[in-house]
């Protein structure tokens, strides 16, 4: 399979085979009890999506499921939980913050990573004030908020939590962990050109296997690397 250089989910360079990260290990874990070998490529995401389109790669560690994607992929049971929450430097606010209450927050200087889209209600009223700061990745975004150039930025949970203990920033740097907009599932995609869309159901057994037992639950945490 394939994924984005994006710790904590994928840890590794492009074009390597990763060994680490709570979706590898995942994926791992499934492949042991199934008796399969898995292997997960690095890959830029475009370049991820079109090689599971194409058929040359088997699938994609756990992504949205999407009409789009399921042109392509036949997806498993959703194995993740993942959402958007604010990372916010610790000095621009005090006391007690209603972190879904957009319009109070609205004053401070947001910032978001090139592209991304998180909820376009919360972005419309952020930008009534200022136009958002984007930076390419969400560490630069937290380099531009320790320098006090923005005070808050989108940013998913557990790259968050990772990113903060990995930078060694957690006094001056919080993660609100309080979704933005709804809850999403991500599930294993499968290629349908690679034919590897037969083993959908075989996953789904194990991932319930998984789920009852609590252990699918145990891996979902930015500490499995």
């Amino acid at each position: 399979m394939c994924y984005d250089k994006y710790p904590p989910y994928a840890i590794g360079e492009f074009g390597e085979f990763s060994t680490s990260g709570i979706k590898v290990k995942l994926l791992q874990e499934i492949g042991k009890q199934l008796g399969v070998l898995v292997a997960v490529r690095i890959l830029p995401w475009k370049r991820c999506l079109s090689a599971a389109k194409e058929g040359a790669v088997d699938g994609i560690l756990p992504l949205y499921k999407t009409p789009e994607r399921e042109q392509f992929m036949a997806f498993s049971l959703p194995v993740m939980r993942q959402y958007n929450c604010f990372l916010y430097r610790k000095s621009a606010f005090l006391g007690r913050i209603d972190w879904t209450d957009y319009q109070s927050l609205k004053s401070h200087h947001l910032g978001m990573e090139i592209g991304s889209v998180v909820d376009k209600e919360m972005e419309a009223i952020f930008e009534s004030v200022r136009p958002i700061e984007r930076a390419a990745d969400s560490i630069t975004l937290m380099k531009m908020m320790d320098s006090g150039r923005i005070d808050l930025a989108t940013v998913d949970s557990n790259v968050g939590k990772y990113l903060v203990s990995q930078q060694g920033m957690g006094d001056t740097i919080g993660v609100s962990d309080v979704p933005i907009g709804r809850l999403s599932y991500a599930a294993f995609g499968f290629s349908r050109a690679a034919g590897a869309d037969k083993w959908a159901a075989e996953f789904n057994r194990i991932i319930e296997k998984m789920r009852k037992s609590g252990r699918l639950e145990k891996l979902d945490s930015p500490g499995v690397q």
